[in-house]
């Protein structure tokens, strides 16, 4: 190797640096965030925040979410076999931080975040009408990553949209979603700052 190759591969090198794993969320562009709303069996509404979320198949079309099996979610899925993600806009930063709340398991968070219920096309958990698309799952499999958590893997079997924002080109639509991104404690918009956890 010549001496100007020697100092270009040096150089190069030096543009990328290693970093800890812990400090993941500085080399990601961050998650989007979906409220994920379900149903318990005794018929009491729940709703909470993930990001440890994303689509792993399109034929048939199938979410896997990331979650702890402490969670009122996780529970509800396993009983009723089925969720809704619904996907908030930046204007819902304070209703999403306020379901990041622990609250008891017989609290109806529709009522307690205040949000509104809209009745599902084909499940039972409820879509959050404030929210400007949702995708309707059912319980596909689950797979546990350890004692703690699991991965849920989902079904689609309806996906729905607010009509004013049911646009092809996405060029313009995904801007108008206007869909509320995480990273590690911080909220963002597509390219802009929107505020804290």
């Amino acid at each position: 190797m010549n001496y100007c190759v020697k100092i270009y591969v040096k150089e190069r090198q030096l543009k990328k640096i290693e970093i800890p794993l812990n400090e993941s969320p500085v080399a990601s562009p961050g998650v989007p965030v979906y409220l994920i709303s379900t149903i318990s069996s005794e018929g009491i509404n729940n709703i909470a925040p993930y990001g440890m979320v994303m689509p792993v198949s399109y034929q048939p079309l199938i979410y896997a979410v990331g979650s702890d099996k402490n969670r009122d979610t996780y529970q509800n899925i396993l009983e009723t076999k089925e969720f809704v993600l619904n996907v908030p806009s930046t204007k819902l930063l304070d209703k999403v931080n306020l379901s990041a709340v622990k609250f008891p398991a017989n609290i109806d968070e529709f009522k307690k975040i205040g949000l509104t219920r809209k009745p599902a096309f084909q499940v039972k958990s409820s879509l959050i009408d404030e929210c400007r698309s949702h995708i309707e799952c059912k319980l596909s499999e689950l797979y546990e990553i350890n004692s703690t958590r699991v991965i849920i893997l989902g079904e689609v079997l309806s996906v729905s949209i607010d009509r004013e924002f049911y646009l092809k080109d996405f060029s313009k639509q995904k801007g108008r979603l206007d869909p509320l991104f995480y990273v590690h404690g911080d909220y963002f918009g597509i390219g802009r700052y929107v505020g804290k956890r």
